[in-house]
Protein backbone atom coordinates (compact mmCIF):
# COMPACT_ATOMS: atom_id res chain seq x y z
CA UNK A 1 0.00 0.00 0.00
CA UNK A 2 1.68 3.33 -0.63
CA UNK A 3 1.13 6.38 1.11
CA UNK A 4 1.26 9.53 0.05
CA UNK A 5 3.53 12.35 2.22
CA UNK A 6 1.26 15.37 1.66
CA UNK A 7 1.20 17.10 5.11
CA UNK A 8 3.71 19.62 6.59
CA UNK A 9 3.85 20.15 10.28
CA UNK A 10 5.19 23.74 11.68
CA UNK A 11 5.55 24.28 15.17
CA UNK A 12 6.05 27.26 17.12
CA UNK A 13 7.22 25.14 19.82
CA UNK A 14 8.46 28.31 21.78
CA UNK A 15 4.45 29.60 21.51
CA UNK A 16 3.55 26.26 23.07
CA UNK A 17 5.99 25.83 25.23
CA UNK A 18 5.23 28.81 27.32
CA UNK A 19 1.75 28.36 27.21
CA UNK A 20 1.32 24.85 28.06
CA UNK A 21 4.49 26.02 31.05
CA UNK A 22 1.04 27.51 33.36
CA UNK A 23 -0.53 24.24 33.34
CA UNK A 24 2.97 22.47 34.33
CA UNK A 25 2.92 20.44 30.96
CA UNK A 26 5.91 19.35 29.05
CA UNK A 27 4.76 18.88 25.26
CA UNK A 28 7.44 16.22 25.19
CA UNK A 29 5.64 14.63 27.77
CA UNK A 30 6.80 10.99 28.78
CA UNK A 31 3.40 9.44 28.15
CA UNK A 32 2.14 9.47 24.81
CA UNK A 33 -1.48 10.49 25.46
CA UNK A 34 0.03 13.74 26.65
CA UNK A 35 2.56 13.93 24.52
CA UNK A 36 2.37 16.75 21.37
CA UNK A 37 4.79 15.35 18.96
CA UNK A 38 3.71 11.40 19.33
CA UNK A 39 -0.19 12.59 19.65
CA UNK A 40 0.41 14.64 15.96
CA UNK A 41 2.04 11.40 14.38
CA UNK A 42 -0.80 9.57 15.38
CA UNK A 43 -3.44 11.77 14.52
CA UNK A 44 -2.07 12.31 10.49
CA UNK A 45 -0.25 9.54 10.59
CA UNK A 46 3.34 8.99 10.04
CA UNK A 47 3.31 7.55 6.55
CA UNK A 48 1.18 11.11 5.74
CA UNK A 49 3.57 13.17 6.91
CA UNK A 50 6.44 15.01 5.07
CA UNK A 51 7.72 17.09 7.41
CA UNK A 52 7.26 18.09 11.38
CA UNK A 53 9.39 21.42 11.85
CA UNK A 54 9.63 22.96 15.24
CA UNK A 55 10.79 26.49 15.80
CA UNK A 56 12.25 27.51 19.37
CA UNK A 57 15.19 29.00 21.13
CA UNK A 58 15.99 25.62 22.75
CA UNK A 59 18.67 27.35 25.07
CA UNK A 60 16.08 28.98 26.69
CA UNK A 61 13.97 26.06 27.42
CA UNK A 62 14.13 22.81 29.47
CA UNK A 63 13.45 20.16 26.14
CA UNK A 64 15.52 17.79 24.62
CA UNK A 65 16.71 18.35 21.17
CA UNK A 66 17.82 14.85 20.72
CA UNK A 67 14.66 13.30 22.00
CA UNK A 68 12.64 15.63 19.81
CA UNK A 69 14.82 14.60 16.70
CA UNK A 70 14.32 10.78 17.85
CA UNK A 71 10.16 11.09 16.99
CA UNK A 72 11.42 12.41 13.60
CA UNK A 73 11.38 15.98 14.47
CA UNK A 74 13.39 18.40 12.83
CA UNK A 75 14.22 21.14 14.85
CA UNK A 76 15.45 24.65 14.21
CA UNK A 77 17.12 26.92 16.33
CA UNK A 78 15.86 30.08 16.51
CA UNK A 79 18.26 32.94 19.38
CA UNK A 80 15.60 35.10 21.19
CA UNK A 81 16.12 38.10 23.56
CA UNK A 82 16.61 35.70 26.66
CA UNK A 83 13.80 36.99 28.54
CA UNK A 84 10.34 34.96 29.02
CA UNK A 85 6.82 36.28 29.23
CA UNK A 86 5.39 39.45 27.81
CA UNK A 87 9.38 40.40 27.52
CA UNK A 88 10.20 37.70 25.53
CA UNK A 89 10.83 37.80 21.82
CA UNK A 90 12.28 36.12 19.02
CA UNK A 91 12.21 35.14 15.42
CA UNK A 92 10.52 31.56 15.61
CA UNK A 93 7.30 32.71 13.73
CA UNK A 94 9.03 34.77 11.27
CA UNK A 95 11.54 32.11 10.60
CA UNK A 96 8.29 29.85 10.63
CA UNK A 97 6.39 31.42 8.14
CA UNK A 98 9.18 31.95 6.26
CA UNK A 99 10.15 28.02 5.75
CA UNK A 100 5.93 27.43 5.16
CA UNK A 101 6.01 29.52 2.17
CA UNK A 102 8.86 28.00 0.75
CA UNK A 103 7.28 24.87 1.10
CA UNK A 104 3.73 26.13 -0.66
CA UNK A 105 5.92 26.56 -3.64
CA UNK A 106 8.50 24.69 -3.88
CA UNK A 107 6.98 21.17 -2.69
CA UNK A 108 3.07 21.37 -5.03
CA UNK A 109 2.43 18.27 -3.45
CA UNK A 110 1.77 18.95 0.27
CA UNK A 111 -1.30 19.47 0.25
CA UNK A 112 -2.31 19.80 4.07
CA UNK A 113 -0.33 22.62 6.16
CA UNK A 114 -0.36 22.36 9.88
CA UNK A 115 0.44 25.48 12.09
CA UNK A 116 1.02 24.87 16.02
CA UNK A 117 0.65 28.20 17.57
CA UNK A 118 -1.84 31.18 19.21
CA UNK A 119 0.31 34.19 18.11
CA UNK A 120 -2.29 36.12 15.53
CA UNK A 121 1.04 36.66 13.38
CA UNK A 122 0.27 33.70 12.02
CA UNK A 123 -3.20 34.99 10.50
CA UNK A 124 -1.04 36.64 6.85
CA UNK A 125 0.62 33.22 6.56
CA UNK A 126 -2.84 31.04 7.03
CA UNK A 127 -4.25 32.91 4.55
CA UNK A 128 -1.90 32.92 2.23
CA UNK A 129 -1.69 29.13 2.29
CA UNK A 130 -5.68 29.11 1.76
CA UNK A 131 -5.80 31.09 -0.76
CA UNK A 132 -3.76 29.37 -3.07
CA UNK A 133 -6.11 25.57 -2.42
CA UNK A 134 -4.16 24.07 0.69
CA UNK A 135 -6.24 22.57 3.20
CA UNK A 136 -4.89 24.53 6.61
CA UNK A 137 -5.56 22.85 10.37
CA UNK A 138 -4.41 24.65 13.57
CA UNK A 139 -3.59 24.17 16.96
CA UNK A 140 -3.63 26.29 19.54
CA UNK A 141 -4.67 26.82 23.70
CA UNK A 142 -7.68 27.65 23.78
CA UNK A 143 -7.96 29.29 27.00
CA UNK A 144 -7.69 32.72 28.52
CA UNK A 145 -3.86 33.45 26.34
CA UNK A 146 -6.28 33.61 23.30
CA UNK A 147 -8.10 36.91 22.78
CA UNK A 148 -11.61 36.45 22.78
CA UNK A 149 -11.23 39.14 19.67
CA UNK A 150 -8.72 36.84 18.00
CA UNK A 151 -9.51 36.12 14.58
CA UNK A 152 -7.11 33.42 13.86
CA UNK A 153 -9.86 30.41 13.80
CA UNK A 154 -11.75 31.93 11.11
CA UNK A 155 -8.70 31.56 8.57
CA UNK A 156 -8.18 27.47 8.83
CA UNK A 157 -10.06 24.66 7.50
CA UNK A 158 -10.33 22.98 11.19
CA UNK A 159 -8.95 24.08 14.45
CA UNK A 160 -7.90 22.13 17.51
CA UNK A 161 -7.99 22.93 21.46
CA UNK A 162 -4.17 21.59 22.01
CA UNK A 163 -6.09 21.20 25.80
CA UNK A 164 -8.38 18.71 24.79
CA UNK A 165 -5.83 17.19 21.88
CA UNK A 166 -2.82 15.77 24.63
CA UNK A 167 -5.97 15.19 26.94
CA UNK A 168 -4.95 17.22 29.91
CA UNK A 169 -8.81 17.64 30.70
CA UNK A 170 -8.90 14.70 31.35
CA UNK A 171 -5.54 13.99 33.15
CA UNK A 172 -6.28 16.43 36.37
CA UNK A 173 -10.13 18.27 35.11
CA UNK A 174 -8.43 21.00 36.33
CA UNK A 175 -11.20 21.97 39.30
CA UNK A 176 -9.11 24.56 41.30
CA UNK A 177 -7.23 22.12 43.97
CA UNK A 178 -6.02 19.82 40.56
CA UNK A 179 -4.05 23.58 39.44
CA UNK A 180 -3.13 24.29 43.00
CA UNK A 181 -1.57 21.21 43.70
CA UNK A 182 0.99 21.50 40.78
CA UNK A 183 1.86 25.09 42.47
CA UNK A 184 1.90 23.90 45.73
CA UNK A 185 4.72 21.26 45.23
CA UNK A 186 6.95 24.32 44.10
CA UNK A 187 6.00 26.27 47.11
CA UNK A 188 7.84 23.17 49.39
CA UNK A 189 10.85 22.95 47.03
CA UNK A 190 11.40 26.72 46.97
CA UNK A 191 11.09 26.22 51.19
CA UNK A 192 13.86 24.03 51.21
CA UNK A 193 16.02 26.16 48.79
CA UNK A 194 15.84 29.23 50.90
CA UNK A 195 19.42 29.48 53.07
CA UNK A 196 17.41 30.72 55.72
CA UNK A 197 15.53 27.39 55.61
CA UNK A 198 18.72 25.43 56.18
CA UNK A 199 19.23 22.43 58.46
CA UNK A 200 15.24 23.04 59.04
CA UNK A 201 12.14 20.65 58.75
CA UNK A 202 9.16 21.96 56.68
CA UNK A 203 5.96 20.35 59.04
CA UNK A 204 2.72 19.86 58.17
CA UNK A 205 0.93 22.46 60.07
CA UNK A 206 3.24 25.13 59.04
CA UNK A 207 2.41 23.64 55.11
CA UNK A 208 -1.27 24.24 55.65
CA UNK A 209 -0.78 27.52 56.99
CA UNK A 210 1.52 28.41 54.26
CA UNK A 211 -0.41 27.00 51.51
CA UNK A 212 -3.88 28.33 53.06
CA UNK A 213 -2.18 32.06 53.31
CA UNK A 214 -0.64 31.88 49.65
CA UNK A 215 -3.63 30.72 47.52
CA UNK A 216 -6.53 31.99 49.40
CA UNK A 217 -7.80 28.77 50.60
CA UNK A 218 -10.05 27.75 53.51
CA UNK A 219 -8.49 25.28 56.47
CA UNK A 220 -10.21 22.20 55.09
CA UNK A 221 -9.63 23.10 51.67
CA UNK A 222 -5.90 23.28 52.95
CA UNK A 223 -6.08 19.56 54.40
CA UNK A 224 -7.82 18.56 51.56
CA UNK A 225 -5.09 19.45 49.46
CA UNK A 226 -2.35 18.43 51.69
CA UNK A 227 -3.83 14.85 51.94
CA UNK A 228 -3.73 14.69 48.05
CA UNK A 229 -0.07 15.83 47.86
CA UNK A 230 0.64 13.12 50.18
CA UNK A 231 -1.16 9.97 49.40
CA UNK A 232 -0.18 11.13 45.62
CA UNK A 233 3.19 10.40 46.71
CA UNK A 234 4.23 13.82 45.96
CA UNK A 235 5.52 14.58 49.42
CA UNK A 236 7.39 12.17 51.40
CA UNK A 237 7.85 12.35 55.41
CA UNK A 238 11.28 13.72 56.47
CA UNK A 239 12.34 14.33 59.69
CA UNK A 240 16.15 15.96 61.33
CA UNK A 241 17.73 15.92 64.61
CA UNK A 242 18.42 19.37 65.99
CA UNK A 243 19.99 19.50 69.69
CA UNK A 244 18.86 15.82 70.25
CA UNK A 245 15.78 16.36 69.23
CA UNK A 246 13.62 14.76 66.31
CA UNK A 247 11.88 17.30 63.91
CA UNK A 248 9.32 16.24 61.70
CA UNK A 249 8.29 17.38 58.44
CA UNK A 250 7.61 16.82 54.53
CA UNK A 251 9.85 17.28 51.50
CA UNK A 252 8.79 17.20 47.89
CA UNK A 253 9.22 13.39 46.27
CA UNK A 254 11.97 14.02 43.06
CA UNK A 255 11.48 10.31 42.11
CA UNK A 256 8.18 11.75 41.61
CA UNK A 257 7.70 11.92 37.19
CA UNK A 258 5.11 14.80 37.85
CA UNK A 259 7.08 16.65 40.33
CA UNK A 260 9.98 16.12 38.25
CA UNK A 261 8.16 17.74 35.64
CA UNK A 262 6.71 20.78 37.78
CA UNK A 263 10.83 21.21 39.17
CA UNK A 264 11.92 21.23 35.56
CA UNK A 265 9.87 23.66 33.79
CA UNK A 266 10.38 26.10 36.84
CA UNK A 267 13.79 26.36 35.74
CA UNK A 268 15.77 24.06 38.21
CA UNK A 269 17.84 21.36 37.07
CA UNK A 270 16.79 17.37 39.20
CA UNK A 271 19.53 15.36 39.91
Amino acid sequence: MEFTRDTAIFIDLENVYYGLKKYHMDPDHPEIHHNLFLRLQEYYGKDSIRMMEAYADFEQMDLSMMSLQKKRVHVNQVYGNGREGKERKNAADIQLCLDAMEVLYQIPEITTFVIVSADQDMIPLLDRLWSKGKKVELFSLWDESLSKSSQIQEFCDQSHNILEFINIEKMNDYTQIDRIMHNAVLQIYEWYRDPNNIGKSYGSTWIKNDLARKFSLSELESNHLFTRLVKGKYLLPYEIEIDEKIFYGYKVNLTHPQVQMIVKIAGYKVS
